[in-house]
């Protein structure tokens, strides 16, 4: 995501359920809509509105005037009569924020020019509304189209069928905690029964979550939760069956964050936290510890790499990194090996040898079939989810994509894979969230996504869907999972979600004010075969 406005103004149009009504009498043939980039120089404190005004300004004509999108970087020397040009502005005055659109029809030097006035930024959306309908009537002489009410929107999205990806197949639910488990029929009968055990408390995030992850910070034998935005760190603990907030880290300015871990690689007994973040499209990230006692302690700050703490079979936790793309790209191929010793800088190591495709977020190590040799397990960029032997001979791809979630313009952000074992058949298992595509035709280079499941998948000559939660009808932003394996064979298992509070509270949304849930779920894992054997 350009930054989170893009993510959210986008979303609003479709979560709101814009259709174009449109008759034979009022057909217009195909256009192309080209939106340059909002100008905000005069826009003060409100200059965060230009992604968001450009996006929203397009996802709401280009169904009016029927047409292709254009999204151009910007303004161009030689001028485009082809198209139909709109150019908007953001101008920050005394009597509140003015917004005004300039628009050219094909082979017109002439321009239209429209304006609307929001006295504070709660009435930025229906100034938007009457620039709208004006552009509309007057550039494409076509009247805005019906909205579809927020509670049908959202009564559409929760009945989806959770089982018709596999109409082949019969599935048990079982519900419990606020949790829905469903699973294959033949699986569950013979081999593995999950179930929800226990439900902490959710917790309300004020902000837009752009990542999260857990793990016992400090050592004792609680877990935190480390959920990031693009301004902040939020830390909770797990304690009394509640989710608590125990502290919030104040990141450094322009940040778009896209990737939040932990891990203890100095071995001082207290993990450190990998923030991965770009700055003007430029990788910076940052390495901090926190203790409940001691506080925050930064340890490198303005990395030039993006960052991740990576498990290497027979070796452990080593530190990996990619760097800055060229030309606008967000990363260059090959991953290295990161070197780190305390007080010295990050610095470069070897090489990593991975599948050419593969980027720093999209892949892990798992042994998946048990034969002590680790697979590289990776999503491409159709999210598709490929194996790769461990002399990197591809081995499989799935026939149908899972749903990421929306980083930077033309870019997806990372899918977390976790690698476990929920069944304990000595074989690693994959989670993975699936949320569902649903980006416009007209957008092509936004993907959006809702309707999010955490599936679980084990390995038999291919990918075997185990078992997968309810839908979270607003997309599952990020997740993370534990497993710890019993006496009796069995597992018991903690699932960590965080999504958006309510993707219908547009206001909120499009202002960048829109808050994050976070939920805690038990879960129990039991081999019908281990205990078939006792």
């Amino acid at each position: 995501m350009c930054n989170s406005l893009k993510q959210c103004v986008v979303t609003v149009f479709l979560l709101c359920g814009w259709v174009l009504a449109a008759s034979s009498s009022q057909a217009v043939e195909k256009k192309e809509v080209v939106f340059y980039p909002t100008d905000v120089s005069e826009a003060g404190s409100f200059a965060y509105l230009r992604d968001s005004v450009r996006l929203m300004l397009a996802s709401r004509l280009a169904p009016i005037a029927g047409g292709e999108v254009r999204l151009e970087n910007a303004m161009q020397k030689k001028r485009d009569f082809t198209s139909y040009r709109v150019m908007s502005r953001v101008t920050s005055t005394k009597n509140g924020i003015e917004l005004s659109v300039k628009a050219f029809r094909p082979s017109e030097e002439n321009s239209l020019q429209f304006q609307s006035v929001a006295k504070d930024n709660k009435g930025i959306l229906t100034a938007l509304d009457v620039l709208v309908g004006d552009v509309g009537k007057l550039l494409f002489q076509v009247e805005e189209p019906e909205k579809v009410s927020n509670k049908t929107a959202k009564e559409g999205a929760d009945n989806v069928d959770v089982g018709a990806m596999h109409p082949d197949r019969l599935y048990k639910t079982t519900s419990g905690f606020g949790l829905s488990i469903t699973q294959d029929e033949f699986i569950s009968q013979t081999e593995l029964e999950v179930k929800a055990t226990e439900r902490y408390k959710s917790a309300v995030v004020s902000a837009q979550s752009k990542g999260m992850t857990a793990g016992d910070l400090d050592g004792d034998g609680l877990d935190e939760i480390v959920i990031a935005t693009n301004t902040k760190l939020y830390i909770y603990q797990l304690r009394d069956q509640k989710i608590e907030q125990v502290d919030t880290i104040s990141l450094p300015g322009e940040l778009q964050v896209h990737a939040v871990n932990v891990a203890d690689l100095d071995k001082n007994g207290v993990m450190e936290i990998y923030l991965s973040s770009t700055r003007h499209k430029e990788a910076r990230s940052f390495v901090l510890e926190w203790h409940p006692t001691n506080g925050t302690k930064w340890l490198y700050k303005n990395v030039y790499w993006y960052l991740r703490p990576l498990v290497i079979p027979g070796e452990g936790l080593v530190l990996a990194g990619q760097q800055s793309g060229f030309s606008g790209e967000m990363m260059t191929s090959g991953i290295y090996r990161l070197t780190i010793h305390q007080g010295e800088e990050i610095s470069k190591g070897e090489h990593l040898l991975l599948p050419g495709s593969a980027n720093l977020f999209d892949f892990v190590f798992a042994d998946l079939d048990g034969d002590k040799l680790s697979e590289v397990v990776t999503i491409n960029r159709k999210e598709q989810m490929q194996v790769y032997s461990s002399a990197l001979e591809l081995l499989y791809t799935s026939p149908s994509g899972f749903g990421g979630r929306e980083l930077l313009e033309e870019y997806t952000a990372p899918i977390r894979l976790v690698v476990t074992d929920f069944d304990n058949n000595g074989k690693d298992d994959i989670l993975l969230v699936d949320n569902e595509l649903y980006s416009p035709k007209m957008l092509k280079n936004s993907r959006l996504y809702r309707n999010g499941q955490v599936r679980g998948l084990g390995w038999d000559d291919g990918f075997v869907e185990m078992w997968h939660t309810n839908l979270f009808s607003n997309g599952i932003i990020d997740f993370q999972f534990f497993a710890a394996p019993q006496e009796d064979g069995s597992a018991q298992g903690r699932l960590f979600v965080v999504e958006p509070e309510d993707a219908t509270m547009l206001e909120n949304i499009f202002l960048g004010m829109g808050g994050s849930r976070l939920s805690v779920f038990g879960m129990s894992f039991i081999s019908m075969k281990s205990q078939g054997e006792q």
